[in-house]
């Protein structure tokens, strides 16, 4: 005789929590995150955990196999059977229902174990109870782990914050019965089995990552920098290709352990000119050919004294640009602004200067700009913010504006995510997001494009000039603590924002570096600039080179040098022509400079990344193209 009673809902609840069951959740296989390429970022590596219900173990079954059982673990764990039999027969007669018997192991190692004697009977008549735990692990740890981010109990950070609901999947549910001491035994049915998170191809370029890294990671030694970051975007579809951030620890090395790039706002300094100036373009105050007297080096605003470098006399707004002049900006501003204010705020507005631009990766920082109904307003506010001070911006947001020049004035947000994909549904691409059609006119936009390439061929970032390819872009050189006296601990932050190639833009950048040590160098020019040409000399020799349509590759061939040996110079640092000897001969000359060769294709040097007759430093990177 037997009775069935029909509980649901609340009653249910009460039912399990007398009879001491719970219904437990459990977290969904997490999707993994890719690099652009396919290139795996993090991924999810299941640990599996073995425990034993030692009271389903027939007595006959105990005495004829536990011996070899224990003697297989002993085998596996490196460990005496007596050890396993002494502590199966000791939980046995405690009767234990839930022992721990071994956790972390892979998956060829839970295999291996499933097959031991007893443990072969499954859980019902062998007592093996499997159950499975999921560890986040990070496959490029050291050269964007804030990048990558997490999301655990630290909070959400990076990109794994940013797209944990795709990653997550959802979870499951499924019985567990009380064991006493604490211990918990899940059922082997489910109430609803968990379903794996999507996969997330992000925007990142894996190797243009490295690059970069590598790149700020020396330039942030060998100038004992506090921190630094780089950003570049594809300049037509807003795609981060890379993002990283450095600061230094005690020991004098450096770690990834914080998104300066996103979430530090502060004064951009003279990068912020190219926007002040746009402006004043856009709404038909100036054009590159308008002239402003600077004077003699100093000039009085309000009180308060603005300096340039050298004294330049009367300048065009082109001269304005390529010598960076403080005065030249702020009397433009001021005169043009000074007494309506609110048409050059309206204008930072609808570029998204003034507020957050809304990307994936949380913790955003929120740049400042101070209007005249501020209480820290003056006479003087507008004129010094029109060449960068006064106000605060990320870096991401200074490399949009000029990734939006680059494009012609069409402005993109930044996009960190190319595609999602699960098991059994359509891939979800995802495309560019349009911030402002059109900052200005399109001759106004020719004009700017014009001064950015005139500032690195003739102005202050002339440093990274060179013959095989063009750089536009701005130096910023920002006083930080202003508040200190001259020569008094004074300390800057440098930052070069810009893109390449000149014409037909393929990527926008922005490098920053703060508080360089002041003996070694703290300009622009001197201590970004040449991290962003070093990303820039990458991307170009990683570029195909068309042939010429007149030409085969057996003409280019015979065209190429006869000589076996490099001739180099062993007493100077500088870099040999190698373009036209063979591959081997190349690298083997390179290295013995002491150079670190990469190089791409077979045959002789078609490119080389350092232009012959230029100074380099022992482990420099040089990148070469063999053809033919």
């Amino acid at each position: 005789m037997f009775r069935i009673n029909i509980i649901e809902g609340v009653e249910l609840e009460k039912f399990a929590e007398k009879n001491n069951f719970r219904l437990d959740t459990v977290a969904a296989e997490r999707g993994n995150l890719y690099a652009s390429n396919g290139a795996l970022m993090a991924t999810t590596v299941t640990k599996h955990n073995v425990f034993v219900d030692l009271t389903v173990i027939k007595d006959e079954l105990f005495k004829t196999e536990m011996h070899g059982l224990a003697d297989s673990l002993g085998k596996m764990f490196s460990k005496s059977p007596s050890y396993f039999y002494d502590k199966f027969s000791t939980e046995r007669k405690k009767k234990n229902r839930y022992m721990m018997l071994v956790k972390d192991l892979d998956y060829e190692q839970y295999q291996r174990i499933k097959t031991f004697p007893i443990f072969k009977r499954g859980q019902n008549k062998g007592g093996f109870i499997h159950e499975t735990e999921s560890k986040r692990e990070l496959i490029v740890q050291d050269i964007g782990i804030r990048t990558i981010g997490y999301d655990d109990r630290r909070g959400k950070v990076g990109l794994e914050g940013a797209y944990s609901d795709l990653l997550s999947g959802t979870e499951g549910r499924r019985w567990e019965q009380f064991m006493g001491r604490g211990k918990w035994k899940p059922m082997k049915s489910w109430e609803q089995e968990p379903q794996a998170g999507s996969s997330v191809y992000t925007t990142i370029d894996a190797d243009l990552q490295m690059v970069s890294y590598d790149a700020l990671y020396k330039q942030l030694s060998e100038f004992e920098a506090e921190h630094g970051s780089v950003v570049i975007m594809e300049v037509k579809t807003g795609k981060v290709r890379a993002i990283v951030n450095l600061s230094r620890k005690k020991d004098g090395t450096y770690i990834d352990d914080y998104n300066y790039a996103v979430g530090e706002a502060a004064e951009p300094g003279s990068t912020f000119k190219t926007v002040s100036l746009l402006a004043a373009m856009d709404d038909g105050f100036i054009n590159k050919n308008s002239t402003v007297e600077t004077g003699n080096g100093s000039y009085k605003f309000y009180g308060r004294t603005i300096t340039d470098t050298h004294g330049y006399g009367t300048l065009t707004v082109d001269g304005v640009v390529k010598k960076s002049s403080n005065i030249g900006t702020a009397k433009i501003i001021n005169k043009y602004y000074g007494e309506s204010p609110k048409k050059f705020f309206k204008k930072m507005d609808e570029w998204h200067m003034t507020s957050p631009l809304g990307i994936d990766i949380l913790g955003e920082g929120k740049p400042i700009m101070h209007r005249p109904d501020s209480k820290v307003w003056s006479n003087i506010t507008l004129p010094v913010m029109g060449y960068g001070y006064g106000l605060q911006l990320t870096p991401i947001q200074i490399v949009t504006f000029y990734n939006a020049v680059a494009n012609n004035g069409k402005m993109l947000k930044p996009l960190f995510m190319d595609k999602i994909t699960k098991k059994g549904e359509a891939d979800v691409n995802f495309k560019p997001v349009v911030l402002v059609e059109q900052l200005t006119s399109l001759e106004n936009i020719k004009q700017m494009q014009e001064m950015l390439r005139g500032a690195v061929e003739q102005g202050t970032g002339r440093i990274i000039s060179n013959s095989n390819y063009d750089i536009a872009g701005k130096t910023g050189t920002a006083r930080v603590d202003y508040w200190k006296k001259e020569g008094k601990g004074m300390q800057y932050r440098a930052s070069f924002a810009g893109y390449f190639p000149a014409k037909n833009p393929k990527y926008s950048c922005i490098v920053v570096v703060h508080k360089p040590n002041t003996s070694k160098g703290f300009y622009g020019g001197s201590v970004t600039a040449p991290v962003f040409k070093k990303i820039a000399d990458w991307i170009y020799s990683k570029t195909p080179i068309p042939l010429p349509h007149n030409l085969v590759k057996k003409n280019v061939v015979r065209e190429f040098k006869k000589e076996n040996k490099v001739i180099v110079d062993q007493s100077k640092n500088i870099i040999p022509n190698v373009a036209g000897y063979v591959g081997y001969d190349a690298i083997q000359s390179l290295e013995n400079l002491g150079l670190n060769v990469q190089y791409t294709g077979f045959g002789r040097v078609l490119k080389q990344s350092i232009p012959a007759g230029t100074k380099f430093k022992k482990g420099e990177k040089i990148y070469l193209i063999l053809e033919g």
